[in-house]
């Protein structure tokens, strides 16, 4: 394996390594698939494409930007889609496909300013990639440093904020009883509200530096989902940990195969690179249906209120 293929994987595994992780903490407070992560994503592309290749920004500061107004849409696809319909008592299915609907409306949204941006401007914008205006480490792309950094503190910080926050005990307070969580002094809607504003920014930032070395086009939502899914469900769509674990894996199995396809194949062999996460997907569910590193969702209210227990002794002592 070369190099620059390493690094190609490595950049798209990041990409899904942040998006799966944006569904794992939407999942864990509303139960349902969240199909809108790989749209918000697409958003934070265009974003990028925005500020840099029309206002003539620096090309990094479309990172922070992007985070901050996906969070918002994020807060959004909250506001009017999850919560009114958890109020009311929908189950998980119906909630999915209000996701699904949203997911759709979204894209909607970017073909529409792709289109603007055309006949008002004429600006091509159904395709873009912002590789020029990348800056290089020697023979090491920017983007490469970038978002293996942003990776590794997203793990990380993901991982201390379960573990030794009380905002973590309460999120896997309401994962496990929400009713349970909310008689403890837990605000259920305010953690699904903090939730969905974290998912959104994470894709955002995946879709604005995925930009930056892969091909964007107004298609790339519908498109992501497939990838995300497939590594939520390969590491466990009930662990943070294993959303990074599952997009890592399949983030590098994807690129790998597909080029290696190709030099045994040909060139034609890309159109099917769909397969592979479907194929994951597949084996995942037939296999192992929890996922590697996922377990099985209980309602233990003793589970939930020692989470909370422990959790505040431990803020108090400190």
């Amino acid at each position: 394996m070369s190099v620059a293929l390493l690094m190609n994987a490595l950049i798209y595994a990041s990409m899904l390594v942040l998006m799966a992780e944006a569904h794992t903490l939407t999942y864990l407070t509303s139960d349902a698939f969240n199909l809108t992560v790989g749209p918000v994503a697409a958003i934070g592309a265009y974003l990028g494409f925005t500020l840099t290749k029309i206002l003539g920004l620096q090309l990094y500061l479309s990172l922070p930007a992007a985070f901050t107004v996906c969070s918002l849409a994020g807060i959004l696809c909250h506001l009017l889609v999850v919560e009114p319909l958890l109020r009311r008592g929908r189950d998980p299915v119906l909630l999915t496909l209000a996701l699904i609907g949203a997911g759709v409306l979204l894209t909607g949204f970017v073909k529409i300013y792709a289109h603007r941006l055309l006949f008002a401007g004429g600006i091509w914008a159904n395709t873009f990639m912002l590789r020029g205006y990348d800056f290089m480490a020697g023979w090491v792309p920017g983007v490469f440093i970038v978002s293996t950094v942003i990776t590794l503190a997203s793990v990380l910080f993901h991982e201390r904020l379960f573990n030794r926050t009380l905002f973590g005990a309460s999120l896997r307070a309401v994962a496990e009883n929400a009713d349970l969580a909310m008689v403890q002094g837990v605000n259920p809607a305010r953690i699904r509200l903090l939730s969905w504003a974290l998912a959104g920014g994470l894709a955002g930032l995946a879709g604005a530096y995925g930009s930056i070395w892969f091909r964007a086009s107004t298609e790339m939502g519908p498109v992501l989902m497939t990838g995300v899914l497939a590594g939520c469900l390969l590491g466990g769509v009930t662990s943070i940990r294993g959303a990074a674990v599952g997009g890592l894996t399949l983030g590098v199995l994807e690129i790998v195969s597909v080029v290696w396809g190709q030099r045994v194949f040909g060139v034609w062999i890309a159109e099917y690179r769909p397969i592979v996460p479907i194929a994951v997907i597949a084996l995942t569910m037939l296999l192992k249906p929890q996922g590697l590193l996922g377990h099985k969702r209980e309602k233990k209210s003793d589970k939930v209120l020692e989470l909370l227990i422990n959790l505040h002794n431990r803020i108090l002592r400190t």
